[in-house]
C-alpha cells in the first residue's frame, strides 16, 4: 500500500495547487490507450501486459505532420526515432536493437493492422506505409521472438490504420518549408450494414532541405470489410506505393559547421532509393465456439527499386509471401481461467537483382578504367558487373497460455521454435574496391552460401495488482536475430544474436487519464552482430562474444486542470561490450599498398550513439471552443562515435516543437514549427576504423501547415 501511495503522489504533485476551471471531460486513461492485442496476441488493457508497452493514440498523430513515421515515434521512453535523410525514411531503434541498421528498420517486428512487413531476414521497411490513414501505434519494448519469432529482438511495433468497418470521409491539404506538399483523400461506403468499402489516396512531395534531398511519394490502395454472419469476418487490404527519395549524403566536421544543407563531399553523390511496392493482405477472424477463435492471416508484397548507394547501383525486388494461422481457446486449467494461443507461421522471400557499376564519375587521373573515383556525375546505370538471387524462408510454431489466479495476479508462458533458412548465391564479374577507389576482378566471382537457423525462445511474464490503481509486473523474454543477407554475404561465418531479457516495473492509472510507467531492464546478447565502419564508411559484421545492456525508462502523463495535459520521459542506457574484438584493417605505405587485418579488443567499451541520458518534455491544452496548442522538446545526451569509444559527440539539448490548431465539428486546422530555434544538431555522428568523423545533420527550423476537412 505504501507504495501504491508513493507512486500516486508522483501523479499528483503535478497537479498539486491547481484550480478546475472551464474544463473538457476527462477520458481515463483505459479509454485513451485502449486494447492492445501486439503484447499477447490476445486483448489486454496495457497495464495488464507484462512488458513496457507505450501507445500512440490518434491525437497525438493527427496533431503530428506525419510525414513519415518517426514524427509520431520521437520521445517515446526507451526509443531512438530519427531520419538520416528525411522525408518518409525513419530509422528506428528500441534498447539498442536496431543500431546496424544501413536504412529501414533492423531487429524490430513491424506490424501494420497486424500483418508483417518484416522480412525473413529483419528488415522492415517503411516506403509503402500511408502514415495518412495511421489511427494509432502500439510498441512493445524488448524482445518478443516467443509470440513473433526471428528479428524481433528489440520489440514489436504494430501500425493500425484506419478500420474498415467505420465510415470515415474525409479530404486534407498540407504545405510547407521546401516545398513540402501534402494531399490525402479518404472514402467510406458502407453497404447494409454487413459490407464496408474504404478508398484512399495520398500524395507528398518536397524539394527537401538538404542539396539532392527531394522526396515524393503516390500512394492509392482499398480496404474491404465482409461481416459475413455474426461469428465471421474477413478484411482485404490492397495498396500500392511509388516512392522516390534522394539521399544526400554525410558531411565533414567542417562541412557541417560550415553550412548543413550542402551535398557530400563524399564520391558517390547521388544515393537514392526509387521504390514500386504492392501489398496485399488477407485476415479472417472466426468464432466456432466462445471459447475457440481461428484468425487466419495470408498477405503477399511485391517490391521493385533502384537503389544507389555507395560503390554500385542495386537494380532488383522481391516477391514476400506469408501466413499466420492462430488458434485462441479459452479454457480452464487447474481451476483456473486461461486462454491459450497456439499457431504456425511461415514467410517466404525470393529476391532477384542485378548490380551496376555507375556510368558517369570523375577520376584522379582521368582514366575511368584505372584512376581513383573522385566523384559521381548522375545515378546512370553503367555496366551490370552482379547478378544476385536470395531465396530467405522463416517458418515458427509458437504457443502461449495465460492464466488468471485469482484477483491479484495474470500470469503469461509461451514457447516458439523457429527456422531460418538463407540460400544466396551471386555472379560477380566487377566489384568496387575500397582500397583501389574503382571496379576490379574479384577474387572469388560466385557466391553460393546455404545456412540454416534454429532457436527455442521462451518466455514468462506476470502481472499483480497492487491495487485499483496500480500494477506490477516482471518478465523473462528471449530473442533471436539472424544476420541478414547483406552480411552474411560479408562474412558468412557470422551466427545469430540471442538476447535474454530480464525486466520488472510499475504501471500506475488513474480514472482521471493519470498514469506512470516504470521499467527496468537487464538485457545479455550473446553474438551481437556488430558493425564496423572500415575506410570509405564501408561496413563490416562481426559477432561480439557478449553485450549487456541494463536501463530505466519513466513517462509521467497527467492532465491537472481544464483541457491541459503535461507529462514527459526519461531514459537511461547503460550498454556495453562484455566481450568483443573489433577487426581494423590498416592500410600500410607500400607501393602497391598493403593491407593487415588486427582484432583489437573493445570490452568494457560502451556500444556507440546510444546516450547515456535521454529525456523529452510535453505540455498540451486544449479548449472547448477548439483551440489547442501543444509545445514538446527532446534532449539526446552525449554518446560514443565508434567501437573505440575514442571520442564523444554531446548531443543536443531542448530540441523544441510547437503546435497550433482549431479543431471544431468537420474541421481540423494544424500549423506547426519543428526546431523552432533553429539549433544546429547533428541526428548521427560516426567515426571510421581510420579516425575520419562524419556528421549526418539533423533538420534545420521547418514550418508546415494542414487542413482535414471530414465530409
Amino acid at each position: 500500500m505504501k507504495k501504491s501511495l508513493l507512486i500516486l503522489g508522483a501523479l499528483a504533485a503535478l497537479r498539486a495547487g491547481t484550480c478546475p476551471a472551464q474544463e473538457l471531460p476527462k477520458p481515463s486513461t483505459h479509454d485513451l490507450e485502449g486494447v492492445v492485442v501486439t503484447a499477447t496476441r490476445t486483448e489486454r488493457q496495457v497495464d495488464e501486459v507484462p512488458a513496457a508497452v507505450t501507445v500512440i493514440t490518434g491525437d497525438e498523430i493527427k496533431n503530428s505532420r506525419m510525414l513519415g513515421i518517426k514524427e509520431s515515434l520521437s520521445g517515446i521512453a526507451g526509443v531512438q526515432s530519427e531520419t538520416k535523410n528525411d522525408g518518409y525514411d525513419s530509422r528506428l531503434i528500441i534498447r539498442g536493437a536496431g543500431l546496424k541498421a544501413r536504412y529501414g528498420v533492423r531487429e524490430i517486428m513491424v506490424l501494420l493492422d497486424g500483418v508483417p512487413i518484416t522480412d525473413p531476414d529483419g528488415l522492415s521497411r517503411f516506403d509503402f506505409v500511408d502514415t495518412q490513414l495511421i489511427e494509432r501505434i502500439d510498441v512493445l519494448k524488448g524482445p518478443n521472438s516467443t509470440l513473433y519469432g526471428a528479428n524481433a529482438a528489440g520489440g514489436v511495433v504494430n501500425i493500425q490504420t484506419v478500420n474498415p468497418y467505420e465510415e470515415i470521409r474525409s479530404f486534407k491539404l498540407g504545405y510547407g518549408s521546401n516545398n513540402t506538399t501534402l494531399s490525402n483523400l479518404i472514402f467510406s461506403k458502407n453497404f447494409d450494414d454487413t459490407s464496408y468499402l474504404t478508398l484512399f489516396g495520398t500524395r507528398k512531395s518536397s524539394d527537401g532541405w538538404r542539396a539532392w534531398n527531394a522526396f515524393d511519394s503516390t500512394q492509392a490502395g482499398l480496404k474491404f470489410g465482409q461481416q459475413v454472419n455474426a461469428s465471421t469476418s474477413v478484411d482485404v487490404s490492397l495498396t500500392y506505393t511509388a516512392a522516390d527519395l534522394q539521399l544526400p549524403g554525410s558531411l565533414t566536421r567542417e562541412e557541417f559547421e560550415e553550412n548543413i544543407r550542402q551535398r557530400t563531399s563524399e564520391p558517390f553523390r547521388h544515393n537514392g532509393r526509387y521504390s514500386e511496392i504492392y501489398f496485399l493482405s488477407i485476415k479472417g477472424n472466426k468464432e466456432f465456439t466462445h471459447a475457440l477463435t481461428y484468425k487466419p492471416i495470408f498477405y503477399y508484397q511485391n517490391w521493385n527499386h533502384l537503389h544507389p548507394v555507395p560503390g554500385v547501383i542495386n537494380d532488383g525486388g522481391a516477391q514476400v509471401y506469408g501466413t499466420d494461422q492462430q488458434l485462441t481457446l479459452k479454457h480452464s486449467l487447474f481451476g483456473a481461467d486461461a486462454t491459450l494461443v497456439t499457431g504456425v507461421t511461415l514467410q517466404i522471400d525470393d529476391s532477384e537483382g542485378d548490380k551496376y557499376a555507375y556510368r558517369d564519375y570523375t577520376t584522379t587521373t582521368g582514366d575511368p578504367l584505372t584512376g581513383r573515383i573522385t566523384a559521381t556525375l548522375s545515378d546512370s546505370k553503367g555496366a551490370k558487373i552482379e547478378e544476385d538471387a536470395d531465396t530467405v524462408t522463416k517458418w515458427g510454431v509458437y504457443l502461449q497460455e495465460s492464466l488468471s489466479l485469482g484477483k491479484h495476479w495474470l500470469v503469461d508462458a509461451g514457447v516458439r521454435f523457429d527456422q531460418v533458412l538463407f540460400d544466396i548465391s551471386a555472379d560477380i564479374t566487377q566489384e568496387y574496391s575500397w582500397s583501389t577507389g574503382n571496379y576490379v576482378t574479384p577474387d572469388d566471382p560466385h557466391i553460393d552460401i546455404s545456412e540454416t537457423y534454429n532457436y527455442v525462445s521462451p518466455r514468462i511474464g506476470a502481472v499483480f495488482k497492487l491495487t485499483d490503481e496500480v500494477n506490477l509486473y516482471g518478465n523473462i523474454s528471449t530473442g533471436f536475430q539472424t544476420p541478414q543477407s547483406t552480411e552474411i554475404s560479408t562474412n558468412p561465418r557470422l551466427d545469430p544474436a540471442v538476447t535474454v531479457n530480464y525486466e520488472t516495473g510499475i504501471k500506475a492509472r488513474t480514472e482521471g487519464g493519470d498514469f506512470l510507467d516504470l521499467a527496468v531492464f537487464y538485457m545479455t546478447v550473446s553474438d551481437e552482430i556488430i558493425q564496423t565502419i572500415a575506410e570509405g564508411g564501408v561496413s563490416t559484421y562481426s559477432n561480439a562474444g557478449k553485450t549487456e545492456k541494463k536501463g530505466i525508462e519513466l513517462t509521467l502523463h497527467t492532465r491537472p486542470m481544464g483541457g491541459i495535459q503535461l507529462g514527459g520521459t526519461y531514459t537511461y542506457s547503460d550498454f556495453t561490450f562484455d566481450a568483443f574484438s573489433e577487426p581494423v584493417t590498416t592500410r600500410l605505405p607500400t607501393v602497391p599498398p598493403t593491407f593487415v587485418t588486427e582484432n583489437i579488443s573493445r570490452d568494457g567499451n560502451a556500444l556507440p550513439y546510444i546516450p547515456e541520458n535521454q529525456y523529452s518534455l510535453f505540455a498540451y491544452w486544449r479548449h472547448p471552443s477548439g483551440l489547442k496548442a501543444r509545445i514538446d522538446t527532446n534532449t539526446w545526451g552525449s554518446y560514443y562515435m565508434d567501437n573505440a569509444n575514442t571520442e564523444k559527440y554531446p548531443g543536443y539539448e531542448f530540441l523544441t516543437n510547437l503546435m497550433v490548431g482549431w479543431e471544431k465539428g468537420p474541421w481540423d486546422i494544424v500549423f506547426d514549427i519543428a526546431n523552432i530555434f533553429d539549433k544546429r544538431y547533428a541526428m548521427e555522428v560516426t567515426k571510421d576504423t581510420t579516425g575520419k568523423v562524419s556528421y549526418r545533420p539533423g533538420a534545420p527550423i521547418t514550418a508546415f501547415g494542414k487542413v482535414m476537412y471530414r465530409f
